[in-house]
């Protein structure tokens, strides 16, 4: 018994297959008899659009809104984790990173939210550089508008026991709009744009006052990209996301690829790190690949194929 969200699991693996939808079943049959775009539909109860839309315009990259040089990182046991690792992200593009995880990916997402400082590179946005001696903090981050989904939302992106209000506000707590001039923080502020948020990125339900652990991993995770996206101070402009649709169903898949898009189309920059190579390859312009630390290779994403990303991250090259 395979239970998953992973429809290419089920059409891999399975020989039967039960679709359930809110408590009921609504598919029961073979393999044989369904499809993907059946079981999304099914699983949904409406039409799903997944993958690369074929008719979207190509991206067209602006100006760089964040550029790292050099950025290199070594663990306590000396194990070197990123090494010479530079990267751009442009105005009006999604940069995919690829990679077997542990590859560093993970901690490039750390060193260029300013959750962890690298031992050597520089970092420059919003036009300010910064160095190790001086680098980059989450809330300088924010005040240059960068905004930051992290990879594990239970363990760095929200406190499961808080309130949803309480969660939808962690980072900007202090913003003008939720505290007043003596710190005192602004309640019903809160709950408001709460309230706001769970409209405008369907959060189900639609309840403020719901302890963060009692939503569904996918309204969790909608909950989280509406804080980062919808920041109270500076809209942001460059948004780093971790492994966006992990743990996700499919119907939020879908809309969270919308708003990423929505965000590049809008001109801001977007850096997407999943383990997923459909997602890669479904939102990504251009798609960095990483291995042991080090960026492996770099493709737009019309020279992109399951085929050269998986060679480039076991290390062998494209020939």
């Amino acid at each position: 018994l395979l239970i998953t969200h992973k429809l290419k699991e089920i059409m891999a693996l399975c020989d039967a297959v039960t679709v359930m939808r809110q408590g009921a079943v609504v598919f029961d049959g073979p393999i044989s008899q369904c499809s993907l775009d059946q079981l999304a539909e099914a699983m949904v109860g409406r039409r799903v659009t997944l993958g690369r839309d074929a008719a979207a315009a190509a991206a067209t990259p602006g100006a760089p809104l964040l550029q790292a040089q050099g950025l290199a990182w070594r663990d306590a046991l000396g194990v070197p984790r990123l090494a010479d690792v530079s990267l751009t992200l442009r105005a009006g593009e999604i940069v995919g990173i690829a990679g077997v995880s542990g590859n560093g990916q993970s901690e490039l997402l750390e060193m260029l939210s300013g959750m962890a400082r690298p031992q050597a590179g520089t970092l420059t946005l919003g036009g300010r550089p910064f160095t190790p001696a001086r680098w980059l903090d989450p809330a300088t981050a924010r005040g240059l508008g960068l905004a930051h989904v992290p990879e594990d939302r239970h363990r760095c992106g929200m406190v499961l026991p808080f309130a949803a209000w309480e969660t939808a506000v962690l980072g900007y707590q202090a913003s003008p709009r939720f505290a007043d001039a003596w710190g005192w923080m602004r309640r019903l502020a809160m709950r408001g744009a709460t309230a706001q948020m769970m409209d405008a990125y369907d959060v189900r339900p639609r309840n403020p006052a719901l302890a963060a652990r009692k939503f569904s991993g996918g309204n969790q995770q909608k909950l989280v990209l509406a804080r980062e996206a919808l920041a109270p101070a500076v809209p942001p402009q460059v948004l780093l996301v971790g492994q966006p649709t992990r743990g996700v169903d499919i119907g939020a898949i879908e809309f969270i690829h919308g708003r990423l898009r929505a965000m590049r189309d809008a001109g801001g920059a977007v850096l997407v790190v999943s383990s997923e190579l459909d997602e890669i390859l479904a939102l990504a312009d251009r798609v960095i690949v990483m291995n042991a630390g080090r960026i492996a290779g770099e493709l737009p994403i019309s020279e992109c194929s399951e085929a050269a990303l998986g060679r480039l991250m076991a290390g062998a090259g494209l020939h």
